[in-house]
Parts: structure tokens; C-alpha cells; sequence
């Protein structure tokens, strides 16, 4: 690793700036971090610059000055290129640098990075979030770390900026992402049941507003209730705080990893196929909560108000 720097004399790079991305370096400037940050948007790149950050215009540029490089990107696909193809992240890292990987991405795809970045003597910690983009905002995320316990500690001062709620779940990389996995897979079983609750309350002649209401105080609330069926009542649907894309993919990985197990996902394959559904409408870009207008298409609501 990096010589032990004073916890504020560790440089932050950050590459993936957007919903979650921005506040996280918001709060890492509060906190006395420097930051080099990228993104192709270059829209919060400009705010953040005015907040103190130090805009890069490559992945390798951000590298090249990092203690530690965050990256909260959409996909595999995404972070392979970012770390891996020529010129990136990856050949600008110094010996000793770490990266932490922060977004969801697949088991297979995380010990991969590790194993390529360990060659260039680059450590890489697993830890993916969960909280949203007020969690985000807030520094409350959840986090859940996979890694050697000595580079999660040298992490833990910039970690503990970004989160409330930071949990080494094991000292293999990849441990973070299969917990993650877990929680993406009730987060995806409770929007859908959310918004097959509301349309049913709809069939029913009820108020989607008042369900919302009463339900959020009663036994069968959850937080993806709370905030996915304001959403739904709403209809606020763009832009999206969540999009529908990212559940369609973490997911994909649930239902992956369970095959490959050999494990009957019974409500987590099901609930895969309708938000396929919606990813063909068309939706991928919509906030993640456009599941309650699958559902009432189902229920043949949009043909009775016709």
C-alpha cells in the first residue's frame, strides 16, 4: 500500500460523478480531502470543481494523482474499461495505490480487477453501497466491504465520510458484492410487490395516496415502499433517482449467481421476467418506480380509463 499518510493527506481520486457519485465527493471535499474527479458528463464535474475538486479530462489522469481511487460506475463493462483498456486507470496507478470499487457489479467481474491490479502491485477493496442518493447526500450509506483487513483499515477514514453504516463482511474480494447481491434482491422483490399493491388498490377504486400514506405507517411498509411508492403516486419517473436499467442488471447477477448454484430462486426469477418486461417498453432510462405503470397494463387499468 501507499505510505501511511494522515488520513486528509490522502489524495482521492473518483471516477463516476453522477446521482450517487456527486454528493460522495461533495462530502469528501467537506471533509478536507483532495479530489481528482472524472466523468464523460462534464455537468457535476463543473459543480464539483467549484466546490474545490480538481477536474481531470481522463480516467488515467484522475490514477496518476490517487492515494486511492473510488470508481462508481454503471457496469462491468464500464469498469473494465475505466481500470483495463490502454492508457486507463490501471497503467497511471502507483505501486501501492488502492482502488475501491464502490458501485454493483458482479462477483466475477470484481476478483478479475483484483487479480489484474494485484500484478501491477495495485490493491483492490469491494465495497458496494446501498442507501441511495439520500444516503448519498447524507453520508449515511451502508456499506459492505470485501478485502485484507489492512487495506480496509487504510480505507476505513475515507469510507467512514461516505457512509454511517460500514460493515467488513470478509476478507475476500467479492464478499461485498454477494452481500450486496442479497439486498438487491429483496430491493427488486419489494418495488415490484409495491407496485403490484398500489395498482391492486387501484382495481379496488382506492386512492394510490392515501394506500401510500397508510401503508408507510403500518406493518407491511419496508423503505422501498416508502420511497419507490412516492415515486409511484407521483409518477415522477424522470429523471431518474434510480433507473430501471440498474435493477434490470443487479438482478441479472442474482439470478445468475443462483443458477451457477443450482439454487431454485423461485420469487427472484419471476420478478426478473416482469422487469424485463419493462426494460423492452423502453423504460431503462425511467426511474425504477415506472414498475407500477407495468403493472397496471397488466391489470388492464389504462384500457377501463380509456
Amino acid at each position: 500500500m501507499t505510505e501511511q499518510k494522515q488520513p486528509r493527506e490522502l489524495h482521492v481520486g473518483f471516477i463516476g460523478v453522477g446521482v450517487m457519485g456527486r454528493p460522495m465527493v461533495s462530502n469528501l471535499l467537506k471533509a478536507g480531502f483532495p479530489c481528482t474527479i472524472y466523468d464523460i458528463n462534464p455537468a457535476p464535474v463543473e459543480a464539483l470543481a467549484a466546490e474545490g475538486a480538481t477536474p481531470a479530462s481522463s480516467a488515467a489522469e484522475v490514477a496518476k494523482s490517487s492515494d486511492i481511487l473510488v470508481t462508481m460506475v454503471v457496469n462491468d463493462a464500464q469498469l473494465a474499461a475505466t481500470l483495463f483498456e490502454p492508457g486507463n486507470a490501471a497503467s497511471a496507478l502507483k505501486p501501492g495505490a488502492i482502488v475501491i470499487g464502490m458501485s454493483t457489479m458482479s462477483v466475477r467481474m470484481v476478483r478479475e480487477a483484483a487479480a489484474r491490479l494485484k500484478e501491477v502491485g495495485v490493491h483492490y477493496l469491494d465495497a458496494p453501497v446501498s442507501g441511495g442518493e439520500a444516503g448519498a447526500t447524507g453520508g449515511t450509506l451502508s456499506i459492505m466491504v470485501g478485502g485484507p483487513p489492512e487495506v480496509f483499515e487504510h480505507c476505513k477514514s475515507v469510507l467512514s465520510v461516505l457512509g454511517s453504516n460500514i460493515y467488513h463482511v470478509g476478507q475476500n474480494v467479492g464478499d461485498g458484492q454477494a452481500v450486496k447481491m442479497i439486498n438487491q434482491l429483496m430491493v427488486c422483490v419489494h418495488n415490484a410487490v409495491a407496485a403490484e399493491a398500489l395498482t391492486l388498490g387501484e382495481k379496488a377504486g382506492l386512492d394510490k395516496a392515501m394506500l401510500h400514506e397508510i401503508i408507510s405507517k403500518s406493518a407491511g411498509n419496508s423503505w422501498i415502499f416508502s420511497d419507490r411508492g412516492s415515486r409511484m403516486v407521483s409518477e415522477n419517473f424522470s429523471p431518474p433517482k434510480s433507473a430501471l436499467s440498474i435493477l434490470v442488471k443487479d438482478l441479472g447477477f442474482v439470478v445468475d449467481t443462483a443458477n451457477n448454484m443450482g439454487y431454485p430462486l423461485l420469487l427472484g426469477s419471476l420478478t426478473y421476467q416482469l422487469y424485463k418486461m419493462a426494460s423492452i417498453k423502453g423504460w431503462d432510462k425511467l426511474d425504477d418506480s415506472i414498475m407500477i405503470k407495468l403493472m397496471e397494463e397488466i391489470a388492464g387499468l389504462g384500457k377501463e380509463q380509456e
